[in-house]
């Protein structure tokens, strides 16, 4: 992970997201950029995306986007705690950076914590 060019992430093991549960997951603010050098040859990237089980009472909505060399290659609908997590699948057959970012999607007065769940990038 390139931590100059990304924001505040918690990795963690145990999260909620729609009320239900993952085994391990990156956590991060609502407004955030995520960027990791993929230093080997990697094919694709995997996870569930969703509003963070911490973040029982916000009232707002986020939505994610993942990029591969500055190109989105992927983007949800706007996501708010209640919603179940969206699936990500996304190849990165001759990519060298991977970028997960999140945005507000919606308003809302408190903060909103975004999860990437059961996240995978495959490598060889």
């Amino acid at each position: 992970m390139q931590t100059w060019r990304s924001g505040w992430v918690w990795q963690r093991g145990g999260l909620e997201i729609g009320g239900r549960w993952y085994g391990q997951g990156i956590t991060v603010n609502s407004r955030s950029s995520v960027e990791i050098a993929l230093n080997r040859q990697c094919t694709a990237f995997s996870a569930r995306a969703g509003v963070d089980g911490l973040s029982r009472f916000t009232d707002g909505s986020v939505r994610f986007s993942v990029y591969a060399d500055g190109q989105r290659l992927w983007q949800s609908g706007a996501l708010g705690y209640e919603d179940p997590a969206a699936a990500v699948e996304v190849p990165l057959t001759g990519r060298g950076t991977l970028r997960l970012v999140v945005e507000r999607a919606g308003g809302g007065a408190l903060p909103t914590l975004a999860s990437w769940a059961d996240a995978v990038i495959s490598c060889r």
